[in-house]
């Protein structure tokens, strides 16, 4: 181990670069699906990217997210989801439960999702914490990438 950390070090230039990204992006991944698996969700981390949840949370705020069964999750909790076609998840509240799923809502929205009632197989899971603003970089990335926000 002393040998492999010795041999870091040395190196030089744009071969350290190279190393010291991959070892990062493979520590990113490895605390994503390593959360992920303790707290029981494909989502333990989200961003909110959109206005949609103010003044609740805001854009920028990071959520940490637990996997639980559908019947704990009631009307007034806060859920992450994700929609088929979409590449980012959803943030919003539940305004309702039924046999087929939950009607949802952003709290800045007027009006309840048209996708709603969410299905049960697309919940990752319920809100449990916030950090606000750390993500705001994220946030502004992804709605340039995805056009969402």
């Amino acid at each position: 181990m002393r040998r492999a950390i010795r041999r870091l070090r040395s190196l030089r230039g744009w071969k350290a670069v190279v190393v010291y990204v991959v070892i990062g992006v493979a520590l990113g991944y490895g605390l994503r699906y390593g959360l992920g698996f303790i707290l029981g969700t494909p989502d333990p981390v989200v961003t909110v990217i959109s206005e949609s949840m103010y003044p609740y949370y805001n854009v920028g705020d990071v959520l940490l997210v637990v996997g639980v069964p559908y019947r704990e999750i009631k009307p007034g909790d806060v859920i992450v989801y994700r929609l088929p076609g979409r590449s980012v998840p959803v943030v919003h509240r539940v305004i309702a439960k039924t046999p087929k799923g939950v009607v949802t809502k952003g709290d800045n929205n007027p009006l309840p999702d048209p996708w709603s009632p969410v299905p049960p197989k697309y919940i990752s899971g319920k809100v449990v914490f916030r950090i606000p603003y750390v993500g705001y970089p994220k946030a502004l990335l992804d709605r340039y990438l995805y056009g969402a926000g």
